[in-house]
């Protein structure tokens, strides 16, 4: 999944974030993002950058305002034009398709599922911690009242287990909630 500047800005531009390896966005505000939109979004800015392509190629061929005036001047406007549109017509203008537009944001979505399924299925191949003779399933917590001093102890369920456990509950509901064409993709 990749994550850009430029899509988090125009989907929330008022959010404070930090984006690692172009793939793993940190949210430093209360700001709720849809990872969803995001990689549709970076779908359309790099189909826009690709149908942008024919400003580029013109603005490299066309001659310098100083030679264009120049030729003006000597030439006339339409020598001027006819050169102009010469390079107009090799790199004519292109604009996004609504169709190929559309087929990309689902690309951008299937791929982002395949990613999460992978990555969940992989989590839910790791042995569960509570399988582990070495863990206990319980601990004691001390905490010290700073007022009176006195120290009372309390039975825990044991941190590890309990992060493990949702962790494998929150891969098992990525899973599930894959799409089968998702999953048949992969087989």
């Amino acid at each position: 999944m990749k994550i850009t500047r430029e899509a988090i800005n125009e989907l929330y531009p008022n959010t404070a974030y930090v984006i690692k390896n172009d793939s793993v966005l940190e949210i430093l505000d209360d700001t709720v993002v849809s990872y969803e939109d995001i990689v549709q979004k970076v779908a359309e800015l790099e189909y826009q950058e690709e149908v942008n392509e024919y400003q580029r190629q013109r603005a490299a061929e066309y001659p310098s305002y100083a030679n264009q005036f120049d030729k003006i001047f000597h030439e006339g406007v339409d020598a001027w034009k006819a050169d102009i549109q010469a390079i107009k017509d090799k790199y004519p203008k292109a604009t996004m398709d609504a169709t190929e537009l559309q087929t990309r944001k689902d690309k951008a979505i299937f791929d982002l599922q395949t990613e999460r399924y992978v990555a969940a299925t992989k989590r839910l191949e790791l042995d569960a911690v509570v399988a582990s003779d070495d863990i206990p399933a319980t601990v004691e917590v001390s905490t010290t009242n700073p007022e009176t001093m006195e120290v009372t102890t309390e039975t825990v369920a044991n941190p590890v287990i309990v992060k493990d456990e949702q962790e494998r509950a929150s891969a098992q509901a990525v899973v599930d909630a894959t799409p089968q064409p998702v999953i048949d993709s992969l087989g």
